[in-house]
């Protein structure tokens, strides 16, 4: 039973904490609803098809509201399991820019960056372990949670053959549109976190989810061979970066 006694610890953070609050649920439905209509306004013809748009608007609907489910369940419970409530943090410039460039290349970008995250000490579950203390390694792993959550529903989405194909596409889609966007360093995404975090790490991380993303989207591969894949690539990347990119940034300095 001892060695149990964490994770119903942690069970029982997720049953009291999990719940986001009534400002939090706000911005999050004002989140998928513009994300939803930056996906939906994509379409092929030169003109604007009112068919065509709500068709696309339902499948990103369902598409980016699952990926944001996933992506902000991903940082609070990995969160409260290291002794932290998760705050979700919008990004109002992030959403006007991506309907912005969709307005402007008529749905041909699409940029979903859409928020950031506060980590809250919980210090009565602490105690002994860094007492309260909050560090950008800790920011940087919750941080990381998020886009890793997205890439995995994707790969499920792509691997899972009884989901129908259109909504396959969609969800694959957006989730690797999250997990690159959530990627780049510029706060508040996770990406800065994850590079003040560890800037030997990130280099690898980053190359890692953007080859990653991308293999699942135009590879006819498996997607998880498109994961293994990924892995080497991101190790090249980081070495290539360490030799060749990191002393030339040095030497400006």
């Amino acid at each position: 039973m001892p060695a149990l006694y964490p994770f119903i610890d942690w069970m029982d953070r997720i049953r009291r904490y999990y719940k986001f609050g009534k400002n939090e649920a706000i911005w999050l439905l004002v989140s998928v609803l513009v994300m939803a209509f930056i996906v939906g306004f994509r379409f092929d013809s030169e003109e604007f098809v009112v068919n065509v748009f709500l068709n696309n608007f339902a499948l990103g609907l369902v598409a980016v509201a699952l990926a944001v489910i996933v992506h902000e369940s991903a940082h609070r419970i990995f969160g409260l399991n290291m002794g932290y409530k998760t705050e979700f943090k919008p990004f109002l410039y992030g959403l006007l820019a991506g309907v912005i460039l969709a307005f402007m290349s008529s749905g041909r970008i699409v940029v979903l960056a859409y928020s950031g995250v506060l980590l809250n000490i919980m210090e009565k579950h602490r105690l002994g372990y860094f007492r309260y203390q909050l560090g950008y390694f800790d920011l940087g792993k919750v941080s990381l949670m998020g886009p890793l959550a997205n890439l995995l529903l994707a790969v499920l989405a792509k691997s899972l053959p009884f989901i129908p194909h259109e909504l396959a596409e969609k969800i694959v889609l957006v989730n690797v549109l999250f997990a690159i966007t959530n990627i780049l360093p510029i706060p508040p995404l996770d990406g800065a976190n994850i590079m003040y975090a560890s800037k030997t790490a990130y280099p690898f991380v980053f190359t890692a989810f953007v080859s990653c993303g991308l293999l699942l989207l135009w590879a006819s591969i498996n997607p998880w061979i498109s994961v293994l894949a990924s892995l080497l690539i991101g190790l090249i990347g980081a070495i290539l970066f360490f030799n060749f990119v990191e002393p030339k940034l040095e030497k400006k300095e």
